[in-house]
């Protein structure tokens, strides 16, 4: 069998997708997951445990750190304890059906602003997209305080348990075939959900856009799970493009950002899945 360069790129890509990050690169990529301390407006009740050392009982546990990235810190004194979000995979996790891998994903501040949330979550090897699930599945929150490290890893197998299910949930959703105005609907609450009522960028940007296959292996898909992927993938990824009006009315032409903040992506990503559930029972009804 002959590879093209695209299929090269794109296998060189999968294969670093499921590399575990080392502790130096997680530093790299989010310094706020080594914080030795609170940020000075913590309550006292606070008790510090470094996300890092979270990690580390973790890894104990035998789950790899995959993915990493925190928020921009917007005043000084947040710099260094900005929120940050955290992708696991169990070492001895593996692949369903259509290289699906089920994972943790932790998030967490050292602003005193969050406490530790751990929620059921599913990467999807095709596209690297990390998906969450929808409020309906296993969530738990560690408060800074107590024993925290038994706590998070505690919580941890409970979320997992999560993670199994939206991985047979995931299963079903690929095997419900959507007619093109049922892929039309889902769309068109896709975009609800992505932009709010009189949007400049909502209105550039038409809903059928958002169901459009980024890669060859998915154009013509009409299943559900299928169609899920390629909408969140592209309400995250962004890069649609349209037409708006400036402010003197005349038209210019515009992109959709990439979704970047770790709140905006984590609600999207979960208010997606729960759409998508809501369309698997309409469809199996």
């Amino acid at each position: 069998m002959m590879f093209s360069k695209a299929d090269a790129i794109s296998f060189r890509r999968d294969i670093q997708s499921l590399a575990p990050l080392s502790l130096d690169r997680i530093h790299e990529l989010a310094p706020s997951v080594f914080a030795e301390h609170g940020a000075q407006h913590v309550s006292d009740r606070y008790t510090h445990i470094s996300t890092i050392e979270v990690v580390k009982g973790l890894m104990g546990e035998g789950f790899q750190p995959v993915y990493v990235t925190q928020s921009r810190a917007r005043l000084e004194n947040k710099i260094g304890f900005t929120k940050h979000l955290m992708r696991f995979r169990h070492v001895d996790a593996r692949p369903v059906s259509g290289g699906l891998y089920p994972e943790l994903v932790l998030i967490n501040s050292h602003d005193g602003l969050s406490s530790y949330k751990l929620i059921a979550g599913v990467f999807r090897l095709i596209c690297t997209n990390g998906l969450m699930a929808g409020n309906k599945y296993e969530e738990v929150r560690v408060r800074h305080q107590g024993n925290i490290i038994d706590n998070v890893i505690q919580g941890s197998y409970e979320v997992m348990d999560s993670a199994t299910h939206m991985l047979e949930a995931a299963q079903e959703m690929s095997e419900i075939r959507l007619q093109p105005e049922e892929q039309l609907a889902f769309a068109r609450a896709a975009h609800a959900i992505r932009f709010e009522e009189g949007d400049n960028m909502g209105a550039a940007i038409e809903p059928q856009q958002l169901i459009r296959a980024r890669r060859r292996q998915e154009v013509g898909a009409t299943d559900l799970f299928t169609t899920f992927n390629i909408a969140q993938e592209n309400i995250i990824k962004g890069g649609q493009s349209g037409w708006t009006r400036d402010a003197n009315g005349r038209h210019r032409r515009t992109s959709m950002r990439a979704v970047n903040s770790i709140d905006e992506n984590t609600k999207l990503n979960r208010a997606l899945w729960t759409l998508t559930e809501e369309m698997r029972k309409l469809k199996s009804a």
